[in-house]
C-alpha cells in the first residue's frame, strides 16, 4: 500500500492515497500554486480554479467537448477483439458540440422534465418508505447498500423503464461498461467486461422493440418513437444515450445522498438536529453539499487550437479535465469554501452539475430523489446518528466521490 507521507500533494491520482480519500489537499495546492497541471495518472492538465474551468465550459470553439471523453475503443488490442460485434460508437451528449450536441440535449429535456420529475415523485416515496421499514426496527444500517443504492436503483428503472427484477444485471452491466472507460483500471478485467456487453446491447435492443410495440411514459420510449417535441433517435444513439446516463445517474445520485447524510451526522449532528425543527433547511443543505462534495469530479475538454494559461502553453489535441470540486471550494468565488454556510448567497454558483451547454439535465431529478430520500430518513429514524468507530472511505473512482459504507444507528 502506498505510504501518504511519501506521496507528493501534486501528484495527483484519486486512485491512491492521499487523494483517494482526501482530494481537496491536490485541489488547494493546485489552486494556490500551479492551477494548471499535469497528471501523468490521468494523461491530462488538470483545470483546478473556478475562474478558467467557466471561461473554458464558455469557449467551445477553443475547448471542445467533441470526444473528449476516453471512449470504450479506446482501449487495448486484446479489449477491441472482445468488443468486436458491438455497434458503432455514437456521439454523447456529453461529447458533442453544437449542432450534434442540441438535438441530443432535447431528446433529455423531455425526457428527464419536471412533469416526469413529478409524475415519479410519489413511487421515489413509496420506495424510500419500503426500505426505511426493512430495516428502521433494528439496531444499525449501511445507508449505502441498503437505502441510498437500492433505492435510486428503483427510481432510475422507473425513469428509464427497465423492469424492477432485472436492476441487479443491469447494474452488473452498468459496471462493465464504466470499467471500459477507466483508463487506470487493469485490462485483464476489461475483456471479460467487454464480452458481456454484448448481453447488455441485446438487452437494450429488446426492450427499445418492446417500447416501439407498447410504448409508455418512460425514457427509452422517447427514444424509439420520439414525442411531439423530439424525434426518435437511431440504434446507435440510443445504446449510447441509454447505457452512459444509467450508469451516470445512478452513481451521482446515490452519493449525493449518502455526501449529504454524512455532512449532516458529522460534528454532533448539527445539521441533522437543524434539519429536524425546521425541515426548509434541507434544500440549502443540500446545495452546500453539492458545493463541498460535489459527487462527480468534472469532465474533459479537449483544445482546438495552441493556448496558454497561466503560463502553461497548450497544444492542439491537449485533454482537459476540469476539476468541478476545485473550483467549488475556490475561495475566490466561495468565501471561507471549506465551512458549511446555509446562508450563503451564491451557493447555487457551484459547478456540481457542471455548467453551460453541458449542464446536467438530471439535476432536478436528482435534488427531488435526495430530499425525498433524507426526508424519509428524517421522519422514521429522528435519533440517526453515525455508528460507533464510523471511520468513512472513499471508494477507487475516476470519477465519482463515492463512499464505500455509511455505517449508521439509532
Amino acid at each position: 500500500m502506498t505510504n501518504p507521507a511519501a506521496v507528493p500533494v501534486s501528484d495527483f491520482n484519486p486512485f491512491e492515497a492521499p487523494h483517494r480519500q482526501n482530494p481537496h489537499l491536490f485541489y488547494r495546492w493546485s489552486r494556490e500554486e500551479q492551477p494548471i497541471t499535469f497528471s501523468p495518472a490521468l494523461v491530462a492538465y488538470l483545470v483546478s480554479r473556478y475562474e478558467d474551468i467557466e471561461r473554458i465550459v464558455s469557449d467551445p470553439d477553443t475547448y471542445s467537448s467533441r470526444n473528449a471523453i476516453p471512449s470504450i475503443w479506446d482501449n487495448p488490442p486484446e479489449v477491441l477483439e472482445a468488443l468486436d460485434g458491438l455497434i458503432p460508437e455514437a456521439p454523447t451528449v456529453v461529447n458533442t458540440d453544437e449542432p450534434v450536441h442540441g438535438p441530443l440535449r432535447r431528446v433529455l429535456d423531455h425526457a428527464l422534465s419536471g412533469r416526469r420529475v413529478r409524475l415519479q415523485h410519489p413511487a421515489m416515496k413509496t420506495r424510500a418508505r419500503e426500505l426505511v421499514e426493512a430495516f428502521e426496527f433494528g439496531t444499525g444500517a449501511d445507508l449505502v447498500d441498503e437505502y441510498a443504492d437500492p433505492y435510486v436503483q428503483h427510481v432510475e428503472s422507473l425513469v428509464f423503464g427497465t423492469p424492477i427484477e432485472d436492476i441487479d444485471r443491469i447494474q452488473a452491466w452498468s459496471d462493465d461498461y464504466r470499467l471500459l472507460f477507466n483508463p487506470l483500471a487493469p485490462d485483464d478485467g476489461k475483456v471479460d467486461a467487454a464480452r458481456r456487453l454484448h448481453d447488455y446491447q441485446d438487452y437494450i435492443d429488446r426492450l427499445a422493440e418492446e417500447r416501439r410495440a407498447r410504448p409508455r411514459d418512460d425514457f427509452m420510449s422517447d427514444l424509439v418513437n420520439g414525442s411531439d417535441h423530439v424525434p426518435p433517435v437511431d440504434r446507435a444513439d440510443l445504446h449510447y444515450m441509454f447505457r452512459g446516463l444509467r450508469a451516470a445517474g445512478i452513481d451521482t445520485t446515490r452519493d449525493l445522498i449518502t455526501n449529504a447524510l454524512l455532512l449532516m451526522l458529522d460534528n454532533d449532528r448539527e445539521l441533522w438536529e437543524l434539519a429536524l425543527g425546521r425541515r426548509a433547511l434541507l434544500p440549502r443543505i443540500i446545495e452546500e453539499t453539492l458545493r463541498r462534495d460535489a459527487p462527480h469530479r468534472g469532465l474533459m475538454r479537449i483544445t482546438t487550437r495552441e493556448v496558454t494559461l497561466h503560463g502553461v502553453t497548450l497544444a492542439a489535441g491537449t485533454p482537459l479535465f476540469l476539476l468541478f470540486g476545485s473550483a467549488n471550494r475556490d475561495e475566490t468565488r466561495f468565501p471561507d469554501p471549506d465551512t458549511v454556510k446555509l446562508d450563503r448567497p451564491n451557493v447555487r454558483d457551484h459547478l456540481a452539475f457542471g455548467s453551460g451547454i453541458h449542464k446536467c439535465p438530471g439535476a432536478q431529478l436528482a435534488r427531488t430523489e435526495v430530499r425525498t430520500a433524507i426526508d424519509m430518513l428524517l421522519d422514521h429514524l429522528p435519533t440517526l446518528r453515525l455508528a460507533d468507530g464510523y471511520e468513512r472511505a472513499y471508494a477507487a473512482s475516476y470519477s465519482f466521490r463515492e463512499l464505500e459504507h455509511l455505517d449508521v444507528t439509532w
